[in-house]
């Protein structure tokens, strides 16, 4: 593990996790960690022998922001994925972001590591905000989460201003950690397969659709794809169906599965690993946004269920 850069955001410190239901329609339920980045901490079906989970669930342990849990689903704000050695050039200046501990790019946005403040809620509806002002991060904006539980679905709209007087790079986008059992079915495709380095950064752009039908397994993998239908299945044993839907911004996508099969990453995203130095490259179809002062950008995500009885 390498030495810890530690951040200039104080707010990076290790918290305790919500534990309780804040959302409830019909057996479905929803539990926010706002103060442990913004999380999704558990959505699950409330059943008479007990929670069906259809995110792995976060525990109430202490929330550390360097060593987040492998449960949830959080918001990635203002960048998806890596950015290489934490460093990018943007209108002529070389900008620099901490390193991830034991890595040297800079991980998964920062908003994920902070807190967030719940704005707005109801019983099937609730609002999470952040404000940041300009750290290592040279600009000021706001984000914001509406989450809308319906009977058969959860909706998350995720959106982003940009606060500051000059123009901003963006990447956006929601990684959930579905549950799921070796076996479970998982179809997908997409129309580009980008080049994976060692560090898990992506190289280049390659024409090679994928059309993904098979079941969870032990091998672990990452493939990072754009083009993608913005339509994915989960079809599990237990007779849930999950089916992924996302709005036309979030062209790229990330699937991941860890050694083992613990659980399963399926990520809406709107650029790239490494968006930012692989588009000041001229690499095409990266997916990086530049907000203009003042400008917004939205999409969502809906997570539908089915259940069969």
């Amino acid at each position: 593990m390498g030495r810890r850069r530690l951040p200039a955001n104080l707010a990076e410190r290790a918290v305790n996790t919500s534990i309780g239901a804040d959302l409830a329609v019909g057996d479905l339920r929803v539990t926010v960690a706002p103060q442990a980045g913004g999380r999704i901490a558990k959505f699950w079906r409330e059943t008479p022998k007990g929670p069906i989970h259809i995110l792995q669930p976060m525990g109430p342990d202490a929330f550390d922001p360097f060593n987040w849990p492998k449960g949830g689903c959080y918001p990635l704000v203002p960048f998806s994925n890596r950015i290489r050695n934490g460093r990018f050039v943007f209108d002529g200046r070389e900008r620099r972001l901490p390193s991830h501990p034991g890595t040297p790019d800079a991980l998964h946005g920062f908003t994920q590591r902070r807190p967030w403040t719940v704005a707005a809620k109801t019983a099937s509806s609730l609002t999470m905000t952040h404000i940041h002002t300009p750290d290592e991060w040279d600009w000021a904006f706001s984000a914001s989460q509406i989450l809308d539980l319906a009977g058969d679905a959860l909706t998350v709209t995720l959106s982003v201003k940009n606060l500051s007087d000059a123009p901003m790079p963006l990447g956006f986008g929601l990684h959930p950690y579905f549950a799921v059992a070796l076996g479970d079915r998982i179809a997908f495709d997409a129309d580009w397969n980008w080049a994976i380095d060692g560090g898990f950064i992506a190289t280049k752009r390659e024409a090679k659709p994928m059309r993904y039908d098979a079941p969870q397994n032990t091998a672990g993998r990452t493939d990072y794809l754009s083009g993608w239908s913005r339509k994915a299945t989960i079809a599990r044993q237990d007779g849930t169906t999950i089916r992924l839907t996302a709005s036309d911004a979030l062209d790229h996508f990330v699937f991941h599965v860890p050694d083992g099969g613990a659980y399963l990453c399926l990520e809406p995203v709107s650029h790239v690993a490494d968006a930012f130095n692989l588009a000041a490259s001229g690499h095409e179809g990266t997916g990086l946004v530049v907000l203009a002062p003042g400008a917004a950008v939205e999409a969502s995500v809906r997570m539908e269920i089915e259940t069969r009885t």
